[in-house]
C-alpha cells in the first residue's frame, strides 16, 4: 500500500510536465488555425472517448483526421527527457525548451502569413532571396501571437522567484524517473509512428516523398514533426549521403559539356528573334492527341490548330517530367537538365547554382518574370526562381479576383491580366505563363462546357469527358490571348512558344482515352502518353512543320539560339531541335524515343528486360538494337544527376 501511495504521489507530482505538454499542444494548435489546416474533427472529450475506444481495439478513423495525434506524439518526443529532472533544473530546462519551441511556432506563424509556407532548412539557407520581409515584419504580427510568448515571460518570473527561495525537493527514486520518461518516450513514439505509417499506407508515401510543398509534408507530420523530418532529410541529402566529387570527376563533367558544345551549330532560325520579347505558355496537361482532333464533328482545339497553321509545329515533341510534374516541366525549360528521380528538383536543389535561360536573358537586358496564379510556396517556386534568374514572380496574391475554376482563377483571367501587366514592362521581356485550369480532375462549370461530348456520358467516361471540356475551354482562352496580342501589335516583336507540361495521368485502364487515341498496345500507349505539342510563332518566319523527335530538354538551347544567344557557351544537356541526326527524347527511367526507335525500360531496372521497337511499324526488336541510344541517354542522366547532387556548376565556375 505504501508503494502504491508513493507511486501515486510521484505521478501527481508530474502535473507541471502534463501542463507543459498541454501548453505546447495549444501552441501547435494555434499554428493550425493560422494556416487553416485541419487539426482534428473532434472536441477534446469526444476525442478522448474515441481514442480510448481505439486503444481497446475499436475501429476509429476520426482520431486520425487532422494532425492532433501526431502533434501529441511529437510534443512528447520533444519533452520526455524533462521527466528525468526535478526542481529548479526542470523548470530551467522547461523554460529553455519553451523559448525554443515557442520561437519556432511564432516564426512559422508569421512566415506563413507572408509566404503561406513553413520555414525549412532550404528557406533558412536562402533567406536573402525571399524578399525584404523586414520592412513589413510588424504588419505580419497579430495581437493573438502574444499567446505564444506570454507564458515564456511567466516562466522567467517564476524562475527568478524560485532562485531567491529555498526549494524543498522531495527525493524520488531514479528508477521511477527513468521508467516514467521511457514510458512517455514509447507513447510519444507510437502516437507519432502510428498515424504517420497509416497515412503512408493510404497513399501518402508518394506525396510525402514527392515533396510538392512543405505544407503537404506538414499534413503528414504536424508542425514539430515537419521540422524534424525536414532537418533529417537535409542532413541525409547534404551531409551524410551527398557524394563528394573529386577534381577528376568535376573535370570529366566539364569535358563532357565541352564536347557537347563543340558539336553545336546555329539552326535555320538562329537569331531570327534577336531583341524580341518572348512569351512561353506552358499549358497544364495539354497532350498531342487532342490537336487537330474532333469529337462529334467539333474541333477540340480550334485555336491551337490555327496557331499550328501559322507557326512552327513539332508534333513529335515529348514531355520528360518525373515526380515533380509541372515543376519538372519548368525545370527542364529553364535549365536543360533532367528532373531528379527522388522528388522535385525545385524542392531538393533550390540552393544550387544554375546556368538557366532566364538568367542568360537577364544578362542580355531582358526583364524576366513568371505568371502563375497559385500559392508562391507551392513547388518552392518563390525560393528557386531567383536562382534561375527570375526578376518577378506574379503569384496568387498578385491577380485581381476572378472566377475560380479548379485550383485558382481561370486561365482566361490569368492570360488577360498577365497581358495587361506585360504591356507596362520595359522591353525586351521574358514571360513564362504557367496555366492551371486544365489540372486534374479537369472539372468545368456546366455553363462553360461548350464541347459536344455525346457518346462519353457513362460514369467511367467522366474523367476523359472532363478533360476534353477543360482543354476546349483553355484553347478558347489561348485564342483570346493571342488575338489580344495581335490587336495590340505585340506579336510583331514577340516570339510565342506554347507547349504541354505533362501527361493527363490517364492510364491504359482509362477505356475512353484508349478508345479515342487507339493506343491499345504498350508501344502506342507509351508514345501517346509522352507526346505533347510544341508550337513556335516567330515574327516574320513562315509556317513549317517538323517531324523530328524533340523534347522539353531541348527548349532552352533552341529558344536561346532563335533569340540570338549562343547555346554552346552554356551548360545545356539538350540539343538544338533542328539537329535531326541526334534527335532523342530520354526519360527519367531510361526509356527513350528517337526518330527510328522507341525503348521502354523495364520496371525492374534491368536493361536487357526492356522493350525495343522500330517506330515506323511498331515492330518489337531485340534490345541490342536500342543499345547505343540507351547508353547515350544513360550518360545524359548521369551527368544531369551529378550537376544537381554535386552542385557542379558552382565548382565549374570557381577559379583554380
Amino acid at each position: 500500500m505504501g508503494k502504491l501511495k508513493s507511486a501515486g504521489k510521484f505521478i501527481i507530482g508530474q502535473w507541471d510536465y502534463a501542463l507543459f505538454v498541454l501548453l505546447l499542444l495549444g501552441k501547435v494548435y494555434y499554428f493550425s488555425e493560422v494556416s487553416g489546416n485541419l487539426f482534428t474533427t473532434l472536441g477534446p472529450v469526444a476525442y478522448a472517448k474515441e481514442f480510448t475506444a481505439w486503444l481497446f481495439g475499436a475501429e476509429s478513423e476520426q482520431i486520425f483526421d487532422g494532425v492532433l495525434m501526431i502533434s501529441i506524439g511529437t510534443v512528447l518526443l520533444c519533452t520526455f527527457w524533462l521527466l528525468l529532472l526535478s526542481g529548479r533544473k526542470r523548470l530551467l530546462w522547461m523554460a529553455i525548451t519553451n523559448i525554443v519551441l515557442s520561437f519556432i511556432i511564432l516564426a512559422d506563424s508569421v512566415y506563413f502569413r507572408y509566404f503561406e509556407d513553413i520555414i525549412s532548412v532550404t528557406v533558412l539557407m536562402q533567406m536573402g532571396q525571399v524578399g525584404d520581409v523586414g520592412d513589413s515584419i510588424l504588419a505580419l504580427f497579430r495581437l493573438s501571437d502574444a499567446l505564444l510568448v506570454v507564458d515564456v515571460l511567466l516562466m522567467a518570473v517564476l524562475l527568478i522567484v524560485m532562485a531567491r527561495k529555498k526549494v524543498v525537493i522531495n527525493k524520488t527514486s531514479p528508477w521511477a524517473k527513468v521508467g516514467t520518461a521511457l514510458l512517455v518516450l514509447v507513447i510519444g513514439w507510437q502516437m507519432t509512428a502510428v498515424p504517420f505509417n497509416k497515412s503512408m499506407e493510404n497513399g501518402g508515401e508518394w506525396q510525402f516523398n514527392k515533396l510538392i510543398s512543405n505544407m503537404r509534408v506538414y499534413n503528414f507530420t504536424g508542425l514539430l514533426g515537419f521540422h524534424s523530418a525536414n532537418i533529417t532529410r537535409y542532413v541525409e541529402d547534404n551531409l551524410i549521403n551527398r557524394k563528394v566529387y573529386s577534381a577528376d570527376e568535376i573535370s570529366a563533367a566539364e569535358d563532357w559539356f565541352a564536347e557537347r558544345n563543340a558539336d553545336r551549330a546555329p539552326g535555320p532560325y538562329s537569331g531570327a528573334a534577336t531583341g524580341d520579347n518572348i512569351i512561353v505558355l506552358q499549358v497544364e496537361a495539354l497532350q498531342q492527341f487532342v490537336i487537330n482532333a474532333e469529337v462529334n464533328g467539333q474541333e477540340i482545339t480550334p485555336n491551337l490548330n490555327r496557331l499550328i497553321r501559322e507557326g512552327l509545329y513539332f508534333p513529335n515533341f515529348y514531355e520528360q517530367t518525373a515526380l515533380g510534374r509541372t515543376s519538372d516541366a519548368e525545370f527542364l525549360l529553364n535549365t536543360s537538365l533532367y528532373p531528379t528521380a527522388e522528388g522535385s528538383a525545385y524542392m531538393l536543389y533550390a540552393e544550387n547554382s544554375y546556368d538557366a535561360l532566364p538568367a542568360i536573358l537577364q544578362e542580355k537586358g531582358y526583364q524576366t518574370n513568371v505568371f502563375h496564379p497559385y500559392k508562391p510556396s507551392f513547388w518552392n517556386r518563390y525560393i528557386i526562381y531567383p536562382q534561375l534568374g527570375i526578376d518577378r514572380f506574379y503569384s496568387e496574391g498578385d491577380f485581381d479576383e476572378a472566377e475560380v475554376i479548379g485550383w485558382a482563377i481561370n486561365d482566361e483571367a490569368l492570360l488577360e491580366q498577365s497581358l495587361a501587366e506585360m504591356e507596362t514592362m520595359e522591353q525586351p521581356f521574358y514571360s513564362h505563363i504557367v496555366t492551371l485550369t486544365s489540372h486534374h480532375p479537369f472539372e468545368m462549370p456546366e455553363r462553360l462546357q461548350a464541347l459536344d461530348t455525346d457518346g462519353y456520358n457513362g460514369y467511367h467516361d467522366r474523367h476523359f469527358r472532363n478533360y476534353l471540356q477543360s482543354i476546349h475551354y483553355v484553347d478558347g482562352a489561348i485564342g483570346k490571348f493571342v488575338d489580344a496580342l495581335e490587336q495590340k501589335g505585340m506579336l510583331d516583336n514577340t516570339m510565342l512558344a506554347i507547349y504541354g507540361d505533362h501527361s493527363t495521368g490517364m492510364t491504359s485502364d482509362t477505356e475512353a482515352f484508349i478508345r479515342f487515341t487507339g493506343a491499345q498496345d504498350p508501344f502506342d500507349y507509351f508514345e501517346t502518353n509522352k507526346n505533347v505539342p510544341l508550337i513556335l510563332n516567330i515574327p516574320g518566319v513562315e509556317p513549317n512543320q517538323f517531324s523530328q523527335v524533340a523534347s522539353q530538354l531541348d527548349l532552352a538551347p533552341t529558344l536561346l539560339d532563335i533569340l540570338g544567344g549562343d547555346p554552346s557557351a552554356h551548360h545545356f544537356i539538350g540539343r538544338d531541335m533542328w539537329d535531326t541526326d541526334e534527335s532523342q527524347a530520354t526519360f527519367r527511367d531510361g526509356s527513350f524515343i528517337t526518330n527510328e526507335l522507341t525503348y521502354i525500360a523495364s520496371s525492374d531496372g534491368i536493361d536487357e528486360n526492356g522493350s525495343c521497337y522500330w517506330r515506323m511499324t511498331g515492330e518489337l526488336m531485340g534490345v541490342e538494337a536500342c543499345e547505343e541510344p540507351r547508353v547515350n541517354g544513360a550518360k545524359e542522366l548521369e551527368i544531369s544527376d551529378d550537376m544537381l547532387r554535386g552542385n557542379l556548376l558552382e565548382k565549374f565556375n570557381r577559379e583554380p
